[in-house]
């Protein structure tokens, strides 16, 4: 959880009051507590957007607009679990703490609102991130044509209640895109493959079933990513023989790796291969741990355009 939002899940204690009548009742009122002594940002029929990103192999996205108010985002990158941002038109919400609530639209009368957790906003300027727990709580109450809604009682009387409703009228179609860009989504995203390691026996330079079924995954990624214009390969090898032989050693780790990438469709002009012996040990050559990790072939991606202009 960032700084930003901190999850203030209920202990045992707290569940039980939860669901006990008299804490069903305060959450009663506080849902339905007359609007005209609160701010309140839901979208109509009309206004009810939502919008599913592109297909993609790396990251997809589901968002809604809250007229007047900011968006959400469901968000859910390769090699991660899916979570929500929250980002209101700063000063809608103060700072302080916030309950979200699943509550029942006007066509659903008599529906219990659920509890979905409690958060503290820090500031307004950044969005409010929302861990995957929640958030894929929050999509069930969409999902069921519940409202999950942001509310916010100020303990100063003279500032008004705020609630913000994420409405689930034409949630389902945009949901099932999302769906099946989340079918389509890699297992790793770049920055879990960005730099790996493939290690080899002592005196070894062939690869094991394992280390080929890693370098298809990194193939499939660069495939999916146009970012990545640049894959350097470096071979490297432990203290044991004499500097000529791990240099020569080396050299043939990294054609080996090189040769497999190649061979199953990477661009050649891609890779720029070297070779280092034993100059750039990582672990300590005096004992047999140490000297296993040096025999290796560092593997690195680097993109275009690592620092992107904000404008």
């Amino acid at each position: 959880m960032s700084d930003l939002a901190h999850s203030t899940r209920p202990n045992r204690f707290t569940a039980r009051l939860l669901r006990s009548p008299l804490a069903a009742l305060s959450l009663a009122m506080l849902v339905v507590a007359p609007a005209v002594h609160a701010s309140s940002w839901q979208a109509g029929y009309e206004e009810g957007r939502w919008q599913a990103s592109a297909p993609s192999q790396l990251n997809c996205e589901l968002s809604h607009t809250i007229p007047h108010f900011g968006e959400a985002r469901f968000i859910h990158r390769a090699g991660e679990s899916v979570r929500m941002e929250l980002q209101p038109f700063r000063h809608a919400f103060r700072p302080g703490q916030v309950q979200m609530v699943a509550m029942a639209p006007q066509w659903m009368p008599g529906a219990t609102p659920h509890h979905l957790g409690s958060y503290r906003i820090e500031t307004t300027d950044r969005p409010l991130r929302i861990d995957t727990p929640q958030t894929e709580l929050i999509l069930e109450s969409l999902r069921q044509g519940l409202m999950p809604s942001m509310l916010q009682e100020d303990q100063d009387p003279r500032i008004e209640r705020r609630r913000a409703s994420i409405t689930p009228i034409h949630f389902h179609t945009a949901f099932r895109d999302f769906q099946l860009c989340q079918a389509q989504l890699l297992p790793v995203n770049f920055d879990q493959i960005r730099d790996i390691k493939i290690t080899f026996r002592l005196g070894g330079t062939g690869l094991t079933q394992q280390d080929k079924d890693q370098l298809d995954l990194l193939v499939r990624y660069i495939y999916a990513d146009p970012e990545v214009v640049v894959v350097m390969v470096d071979g490297h090898s432990d203290s044991l023989g004499t500097r000529r032989d791990n240099r020569q050693i080396s050299f043939e780790r990294a054609k080996s790796v090189t040769d497999y990438l190649i061979a199953r469709g990477m661009p050649e002009d891609m890779i720029v291969s070297n070779y280092h012996g034993q100059r750039f040990p990582i672990a300590d050559n005096r004992t047999a741990e140490g000297r296993a990790l040096n025999r290796r072939v560092d593997i690195k991606l680097e993109r275009e355009l690592e620092i992107k202009p904000l404008f």
